[in-house]
C-alpha cells in the first residue's frame, strides 16, 4: 500500500521502535536474602550485553545501592607503568592491580543508567601517570583536561573543544615528558607536570606554530616533526622552550625538506621516521605520498611513492602508517567491502611499489606495542600479533568476541572481550582470566553460598568476593535459580515505564505483605520517548559514505539514505554497499537540479517521470525497490511539486530546520548540530540531514566527519534514533 501526505515535524505516538530497553532477568535468591540477577541494555548506541548484579535485602528493600560484579571492557587504559589497567564502562571506573591482583571500582553511578551514550576516549601518557579526556559542557563540547592518574588534580588545556569518540586533539611523546595539543588553529606544547603543579610558563611562549593536531608527529622521544604549509621541521625536544621563547627570531626548527604540495591541516596527516628523514603524508584520507629528505638545502623532498586509493571492490574507512626497524613505512587500510558488511585490514610496505603482506577479514583498529616492533589486531573471536619487520604471525589468541585490548609491555597484552578479560602472554600463550566481562546468569552455590556465573558455552566461574575476580571452575552441576524463601519472592513483571522492557520486583512474605520493584525508578511512568531520524543526502558524491557507514555500525543506528539519481549513475557500487548494510533508501529525484528555479517548467508529468526514472535506475543497479519516501534535491520546494509527488504515491520529507549544510557548507559542525537540537526540541522530533559528500564547493569540516558527534548528542538529548518507517 502506497502512503501520501507530508512526514515532516510530526512523529507518530504509535510508531514501533526497533531497539528494546533495559531488561532485568535470571534471579537467584539465597536463604540469606540475598539476590543475583542480571541486567541488559539493548539500545542504539550501545553495545548489548549482560551484567551481573548483587544485592541484599533488608525490610523488603536493597541494603544500599546494588552491585555490579562484572566488569565489561568498554574502553581499556593502562595506568601507573603498567600496573594498573583502568576498565571504563556505563556503570563507572574500575581499576584492576597487578600488584595484589584485586578489582576496585573508584567510580560507580548510584541509579541505574537509561539514557547511554558511548564512553568517552582517554589519551593516557606512556608512563601511565597522566590522562587527557574532554568534560563535556554542551552537547556537543567541552574543555580538554590534563589529570594525574595519582592524585586526580586536574587542569584545563583548552576550552571549547569538540566532543570526540574516536581521539582527541592531543599527542604525547613517547617518554612521557611532553604534550602537544591543538587550541585555536595553532599547536602548544606543555610539560604536564609543570601544568599541574602550576609553574609552567605562560602559553604563548609554548606555541609550536599554526596549524592543528595533524601538523605535529613525534618521530622519537627526541624529536617532533612539524609540517606548516610547505616545510617540514624537525624540533629537538630539548629546545622546545627555546623555540616558544624565540621562534620569532630563530624559526620553528631546523627545515629538513619541502613537500611538493601545500599540507592542509584540517584535512591532510603525516608521520614520518626516527630522524625526520622520511615521511608519508595522507591527503584527504585517500591520497598516500612517500617522500625522502635527499639534501641538506631544503629542497623539494623526493616523492618514492604516489598514489590514490583506488580499489574497485570496497570503500576507505581509514588509514595507518607504521614504521619498520629500517625506517620503512607501512600502510594499513581498514576497508569496507561493497559487498559485505564486515570491515577488512589491508597492509603494504611501501617503496617505488606499494607490496601487499597481508590481509584480514573482519578486522580492528591496529595497535604497537611500546617498543614499535609488533602490531596486534582482533578479527571477530581471534587476537592476532605480528612482526612489524617481517610480517610473520607470532601469536594467535581466540575463543570469544574481542572488544578492546592494549599492551602492557613487548610480551604481554590485555584482551577484553565479550565475556572475559584476559592477560595474554605471547610467548607462553598463556591467558589468564582477570574478571568476567558479562555472562548468561549468576548463581549461588548451594553449598557455600559462594556465587557461579555462567558464561556460555558450559563455561563457569567462581567469584571471589575480597578480590572482586572471577577464576574458571569445573562445574558439573545443573544450577536452578531459587526465587522465594521464607521471607521474600523475587520475579519479574511488566512496567508502565517504557525505558525499561521488564521491571524486578520483590515480594515480603512475612509481616506486612507489600511488593516493590529493586529499582524505584524501573517502575516510574515516563512518557514515549521523542523520535529522531538521521538521514544522509547522496547527490553526486560519495566521500563520506565509508566514515558513515561505519560509524552507524559501531552505534548500532539505522539510518535512512536519500539518493540521487546523479549518485546512482557515477556510484553504482556504493549505492549496493548502502542496501548490503540494511539502510532505507529513499528518493532524491533523478538529477541534482533545483526544482524551484524558474528556469525550469515543472509540471506534474515531470515530477512523475523523475521519480519513476529514479525507482528505475535504483532496481537497476540493487535489485530492490526505493520506499515512497521523496525530498527535491537541497529541500528547494514548493506546495505544489508536494501535491505532485503526493499524487505519484510519495510522502514528502523535510527536515526540523531550514539551516542546509549544502547551501552552508562554511557552517561549523558544532553550530549546526546546535540548530539540530533546537529544532527537534521546538517540533518534539522530526528529521536531521546529513550532507554525504561535496563535489561542487570545498568543504573541511563537513558533518559527515563528525556523525559520532551528532549521534551522541542526540542520544544525550533524550532521542531513539529510528529511520523513517518508525517516525
Amino acid at each position: 500500500m502506497k502512503k501520501t501526505g507530508i512526514l515532516c515535524l510530526v512523529v507518530s505516538l504509535f510508531s514501533f521502535s526497533l531497539f528494546a530497553g533495559t531488561s532485568f532477568g535470571n534471579p537467584d535468591l539465597n536463604l540469606n536474602d540475598e539476590i543475583l540477577f542480571t541486567v541488559r541494555h539493548n539500545m542504539v548506541g550501545t553495545s548489548p550485553y549482560k551484567s551481573l548484579f548483587y544485592a541484599a535485602l533488608k525490610d523488603g528493600k536493597p541494603d544500599g545501592i546494588p552491585e555490579v560484579i562484572t566488569c565489561y571492557p568498554e574502553q581499556m587504559e593502562l595506568l601507573s607503568g603498567g600496573d594498573v589497567l583502568q576498565i571504563r564502562n556505563r556503570y563507572g571506573i574500575a581499576r584492576y592491580s597487578q600488584k595484589n591482583g584485586s578489582v576496585n571500582w573508584i567510580e560507580k553511578s548510584s541509579t541505574m543508567p537509561e539514557n547511554i551514550v558511548p564512553v568517552v576516549p582517554y589519551a593516557v601518557s606512556p608512563d601511565g601517570k597522566y590522562f587527557c579526556r574532554i568534560e563535556r559542557t554542551s552537547i556537543y563540547s567541552g574543555n580538554l583536561m590534563l589529570v594525574s592518574t595519582q592524585t586526580g588534580k586536574s587542569s584545563v588545556l583548552c576550552e571549547g573543544v569538540l566532543n570526540s569518540y574516536e581521539d582527541l586533539p592531543i599527542k604525547w611523546a613517547p617518554d612521557s615528558s611532553v604534550l602537544v595539543y591543538e587550541k585555536n588553529n595553532g599547536v602548544y606544547f606543555c610539560n604536564p607536570d609543570a601544568v599541574l603543579r602550576g609553574v609552567e610558563i605562560d602559553e604563548r611562549y609554548r606555541k609550536i606554530g599554526r596549524g592543528s593536531i595533524n601538523s605535529v608527529y613525534w618521530a622519537s622521544s627526541k624529536f617532533l616533526a612539524y609540517v606548516d604549509d610547505y616545510l617540514l621541521y624537525k624540533i629537538n625536544t630539548k629546545e622546545l622552550y627555546t623555540l616558544g621563547l624565540y621562534s620569532g627570531i630563530i624559526g620553528q626548527g631546523k627545515p629538513m625538506g619541502r613537500l611538493p604540495f601545500q599540507f592542509n591541516p584540517l584535512t591532510d596527516k603525516f608521520s614520518c621516521n626516527s630522524e625526520v628523514t622520511s615521511a608519508v603524508v595522507t591527503q584527504n584520507g585517500r591520497l598516500f605520498t612517500y617522500l625522502v629528505v635527499r639534501s641538506a638545502s631544503c629542497d623539494y623532498m623526493d616523492v618514492i611513492y604516489s598514489r590514490p586509493y583506488t580499489e574497485s571492490n570496497a570503500s576507505l574507512v581509514a588509514s595507518y602508517i607504521f614504521w619498520d626497524a629500517a625506517g620503512k613505512p607501512v600502510l594499513w587500510q581498514e576497508k569496507l567491502p561493497f559487498d559485505g558488511i564486515k570491515e577488512r585490514g589491508s597492509v603494504y610496505k611501501l617503496d617505488t611499489l606499494a607490496q601487499h603482506v597481508l590481509e584480514i577479514e573482519d578486522s580492528g583498529k591496529p595497535f604497537v606495542s611500546p617498543n614499535g616492533t609488533k602490531a596486534a589486531f582482533f578479527a571477530g573471536s581471534t587476537v592476532y600479533v605480528y612482526d612489524i619487520n617481517t610480517w610473520k604471525r607470532l601469536a594467535v589468541l581466540s575463543g570469544e568476541k574481542v572488544v578492546s585490548a592494549i599492551w602492557t609491555d613487548d610480551s604481554n597484552l590485555y584482551v577484553g572481550g565479550e565475556k572475559s578479560i584476559r592477560k595474554w602472554n605471547i610467548h607462553t600463550n598463556k591467558a589468564d582470566t582477570i574478571t568476567l566481562s558479562s555472562v548468561n546468569a549468576g548463581y549461588w552455590n548451594t553449598t557455600d553460598y559462594s556465587i557461579i556465573a555462567d558464561a556460555g558455552n558450559s563455561n563457569y566461574y567462581k567469584y571471589n568476593s575480597d578480590k572482586r575476580t572471577w577464576s574458571k571452575i569445573d562445574f558439573s552441576e545443573n544450577p536452578v535459580p531459587v526465587k522465594q524463601n521464607g521471607r521474600y519472592r523475587v520475579f519479574i513483571g511488566s512496567t508502565p515505564n517504557k525505558n525499561y522492557d521488564n521491571a524486578l520486583y520483590v515480594r515480603s512474605l512475612s509481616k506486612r505483605a507489600v511488593t516493590i520493584p529493586l529499582y524505584k525508578e524501573s517502575t516510574r511512568k515516563m512518557p514515549e520517548k521523542k523520535k529522531a531520524a538521521l538521514v544522509f543526502e547522496l547527490y553526486d558524491n560519495a566521500d563520506g559514505l565509508p566514515l558513515i557507514l561505519s560509524e552507524l555500525k559501531k552505534f548500532n543506528v539505522k539510518g535512512s539514505f536519500f539518493i540521487n539519481g546523479e549518485f546512482i549513475r557515477r556510484y553504482p557500487a556504493e549505492t549496493k554497499q548502502i542496501v548490503n548494510n540494511n539502510h532505507l533508501c529513499a528518493s532524491m529525484f533523478f538529477t541534482t537540479a533545483d526544482l524551484t528555479e524558474n528556469s525550469f517548467v515543472i509540471n506534474e508529468d515531470f515530477v512523475r517521470r523523475g521519480l519513476a526514472r529514479n525507482e528505475d535506475e535504483f532496481y537497476a543497479c540493487t535489485g530492490t525497490e526505493l520506499t515512497l519516501f521523496w525530498h527535491a534535491p537541497y529541500y528547494s520546494i514548493s506546495p505544489e511539486l508536494i501535491s505532485y509527488g503526493e499524487n505519484a504515491g510519495y510522502t514528502y520529507v523535510n527536515t526540523v530546520t531550514e539551516v542546509s549544510e549544502f547551501k552552508n557548507p562554511d557552517m561549523d559542525p558544532e553550530k549546526l548540530i546546535k540548530k539540530y537540537c533546537v529544532g527537534l526540541e521546538k517540533s518534539g522530533g522530526g528529521v536531521v540531514s546529513v550532507v554525504g559528500g561535496f563535489s561542487q564547493s570545498n568543504h573541511s569540516r563537513p558533518l559527515y566527519k563528525y556523525v559520532a558527534l551528532l549521534i551522541s548528542a542526540l542520544l544525550d538529548s533524550g532521542y531513539e534514533l529510528v529511520d523513517l518507517n518508525s517516525l
